[in-house]
């Protein structure tokens, strides 16, 4: 389902293999194996698509509404696998008709994004530091943050994070707008 999701996408803006590979720094042939779930893609992967389509990683997660205005700590949806370098748990059920998005991301010790993979998509963030140590790139500046610290900014400006410590660093994160409606756009 989610090569399929990407597959359209793909379709959708009328980008060829090619054209994707070439911006992404992915081949052809591994965009392929995505879109036909031959293979499943890293969150690295999947931020580098996000970014180059213009929409939030958690678009290729997005589930089936639901009406329930609670999710459980035991019913958030958990991306990524144990001991990925980065893993999101979605604190919505989905986005659909709502103005914001919210998720928890968790860094492994060392992150970072991949060398010269900016992320950037429409809207302005926040993400307030849990625990650990993360920082932040944009326009040149590199913002270091504490447990506790906050950041606001506008994701339409490529940015990149890190993880310098030693331990995880966990994050709470809002965004607005949510990728559907990016996607609608």
């Amino acid at each position: 389902m989610l090569g399929s999701r990407i597959k359209k996408l793909r379709k959708e803006r009328g980008a060829t293999l090619k054209e994707v590979a070439d911006a992404t720094g992915l081949s052809q042939g591994y965009l392929s194996q995505i879109e036909t779930d031959k293979v499943e893609p890293s969150i690295s992967v999947l931020r580098k698509l996000a970014s180059y389509y213009k929409v939030l990683m958690l678009y290729f997660f997005d589930t089936d509404p639901v009406d329930n205005i609670v999710v459980r700590k035991d019913e958030r949806r958990i991306i990524g696998s144990p001991g990925d370098p980065l893993m999101y748990e979605l604190l919505q059920h989905n986005v659909k008709n709502k103005k914001m998005e919210c998720a928890i991301m968790r860094l492994a010790p060392h992150y970072q994004d991949p060398e010269g993979v900016y992320t950037s998509y429409p809207g302005e963030e926040s993400f307030l530091v849990l625990s650990g140590t993360v920082e932040f790139e944009q326009e040149g500046s590199v913002y270091r943050l504490n447990e506790g610290d906050n950041i606001y900014y506008e994701c339409s400006k490529p940015f990149r994070l890190f993880n310098p410590g030693d331990t995880e660093a966990v994050i709470v994160g809002v965004c607005t707008p949510p990728h559907r409606q990016i996607e609608d756009e």
